[in-house]
């Protein structure tokens, strides 16, 4: 039987080995789980944005406008909004219309702790003009 004077600081240093690991853990599912919230905003926008610009009175402006007003809701900071072709008052019916929105991960990320903050998210809609 051992003595109790031995297992003095055991559990010290237990916690001290297995902390790290489960903060480690738990800070890498919420920046997992913020990235995943910040992909589905991101492919919402521009969903639709597209939605917006397949119709004949959209025009880039409105289109532009109406996908930062909802990355903006999310409170997604620094994208960036791209509607391809360039204007949308003289694209015949039956054309692709791309939106594509990039958002920078580092101004997203709630903690710089386990991923990193390089690169830049892209999504893309694509939808034929009525």
């Amino acid at each position: 039987m051992p003595h109790p004077k031995r297992r003095l600081g055991v559990a010290s240093i237990e916690l001290a080995i297995v902390l790290p690991v489960i903060l480690t853990f738990v800070l890498g599912t919420i920046e997992v789980c913020q990235r995943i919230f910040l992909r589905q905003s991101a492919v919402l926008a521009a969903y639709e944005g597209a939605r917006l610009a397949v119709r004949n009175t959209s025009d880039n402006a409105k289109v532009v406008a109406r996908c930062n007003a909802l990355l903006q809701q999310r409170k997604i900071l620094g994208a960036t909004v791209a509607v391809t072709p360039a204007n949308l008052m003289e694209v015949p019916a039956g054309t692709e219309i791309t939106i594509r929105i990039e958002v920078p991960w580092a101004q997203n990320s709630p903690t710089r702790f386990v991923l990193r903050d390089q690169g830049v998210l892209a999504v893309n809609a694509t939808m034929l003009r009525e």
